[in-house]
Formats: structure tokens, sequence, C-alpha cells
């Protein structure tokens, strides 16, 4: 098995440096503070957390190498899962997981069944990655109108003078800064639900929910990265409104990873509590 292994691990390193020379040369830049800030880090997260449940299913996924076998149907996924990997579009967005999927499509053919939880999580890492993008295309503008009338409503009600003129917000600060900054389909925080849909996807991997709580829970969590998206809106607002434009640039690239790890630390709690969960897998947990 470790012989395969590491041949696994040569054709894949190898075959994403010939095929895929452009995201090695890129990643250096995506990983930088800059990057970052620019590009995000929550799709990076998301992934850090699929990786480490492979670990921790490690050993299951190592019996099933074990006693792998070459199979028709597991040989017909890994040769589409190259092909996919190798003619879909590439974009910057999606070559990390073009990359994986790739390796995948050779792990199947070598260790068939035991490709299996590689694939769910690679499956929850990329639609973590492609969720923002397909619902910032199919409901970017009415999404956008959405949430500049609740911010709207929301900081007419705390008595802050902001106006709107279409998606664009307008206000006076406190500094003597005339302030113009529009509310953009990203704004409507589809990142971070796409990033609350594959957090809620792993847990349920491991410690499930019973379908009738599964779904008011989930129902929860997503309305609660809802509104925490708008407290984040609303915090760069008035943050610019009472300390200037620089202010506003601060809060609007930093405030959203305190704001969601509070939120999800909440929410995980109100989870693990429903589940039942007492730090003990369900299995054994009579013998606490």
């Amino acid at each position: 098995m470790q012989i395969r292994l590491i041949i696994w691990f040569t054709i894949s390193l190898v075959g994403s440096i010939i095929l895929f020379s452009e995201m090695w040369l890129k990643l250096p830049q995506w990983l930088s503070p800059d990057g970052l800030q620019r590009y995000g880090v929550f799709h990076w997260g998301v992934l850090g957390l699929c990786i480490l449940w492979l670990w921790l299913k490690r050993k299951d996924i190592a019996s099933r190498m074990q006693t792998a076998r070459f199979s028709l149907p597991f040989i017909l996924g890994g040769l589409a899962l190259l092909a996919l990997s190798i003619f879909l579009p590439r974009s910057d967005n999606f070559l990390v997981f073009l990359v994986i999927l790739g390796g995948l499509g050779i792990f199947t053919l070598m260790f068939s069944r035991a490709s299996i939880i590689p694939a769910i999580l690679l499956a929850i890492y990329g639609f973590s990655v492609a969720f923002p993008i397909l619902a910032t295309r199919w409901l970017g503008e009415s999404s956008a109108v959405l949430v500049t009338n609740t911010v709207i409503a929301i900081t007419t009600a705390l008595g802050l003078p902001i106006a709107s003129n279409g998606l664009v917000l307008q206000f006076d600060s406190l500094s003597g800064d005339t302030i113009r900054t529009a509310i953009v389909p990203d704004c409507a925080g589809y990142a971070t639900i796409g990033v609350f849909i594959a957090l809620f996807s792993l847990m349920m991997l491991d410690i499930r929910l019973p379908l009738r709580k599964a779904w008011w829970v989930f129902l929860f969590g997503l309305l609660g990265t809802w509104l925490q998206n708008i407290i984040r809106i609303e915090v760069s607002v008035a943050a610019a409104y009472y300390w200037g434009p620089g202010a506003l640039e601060a809060a609007h690239y930093n405030i959203a990873y305190v704001i969601f790890p509070l939120w999800f630390t909440l929410f995980a709690f109100i989870y693990l509590k429903q589940a039942g969960w007492r730090g003990v897998p369900a299995k054994n947990r009579n013998l606490a």
C-alpha cells in the first residue's frame, strides 16, 4: 500500500506541475497577506478543515486502501474525474479544486472504494468555492437591493443619517468627509453562506442531527449567517460615519474575520447541544 501511495503522490504532483503550472506560479501570490485580503480567506479555511477531516478519517481510509481491488465502476469514475480536471474551463477561482480533482481521479483508479470519503470532502470544498459565484450570478442584483434596503432601515432606526441612491449609500461623516459606497452583489454575503453550508455538512458527517432537527437548525444557521453579514455592513457604515473613509476600508476588509467566527462558535454550541453531544462518539456515549 505504501508503495502505491508514493506512486500516487508522485504522479499527482508531477502531473499538476505539468498541466497546472499556472496554479503553482500564482499560489504564493494568493497566500500572501495582500492576496488573502483581496481574494479572501474563508475558502482556504474550508479546504483546511476538509484536510483535517481527512486526517481524522485516515484509519478508515487506510483500511479501505489495504483491501482495494480494481473495480470497473471506480476505474470509469476515476477516468471521468481526470477528464473533468483536465478539460473543464479554467479560472483562478477553481484552479486549486481542479488540481485536487485530478489527484482524486488518480487515487480512485488506484484505491477504488477508499476514494469515497475524499470525494465527499472534495465535493464540500468545491461547493464552498462555487456557491458564491453561482449565487451572485443568479441573484446578484435582487440580493443587493434587499441588503441595501435592510441596511437603510436599520441605520434609520439607529438614528444614523444614511441615505441611498439606488445601491449607493451616501452620508457625511463626523470628520467632515462625504462618503459614497456601493452595495454590490458580493455584499450579500454569499461567500460566508457557502462556508456555513460547507461547515454544516462537515459537522453532519461526524455528529449527525436527526432529520427532524437538522432542517430547522440548518435554516436557523442560514438566517443567522445572513444577519451576521448585515451586521458586518452596519458596523462598516457606522465606522465610516464616526471615523471617516479609512475606518470604512479597515472595517470592510477585517470585520468579517471577527463576526463570522463568533457567530459560528455560537451556532456550533447550539448544534452540539441539539445533537446531545458530550465529547464522546455517539456509539460510546453509554460507556462514558
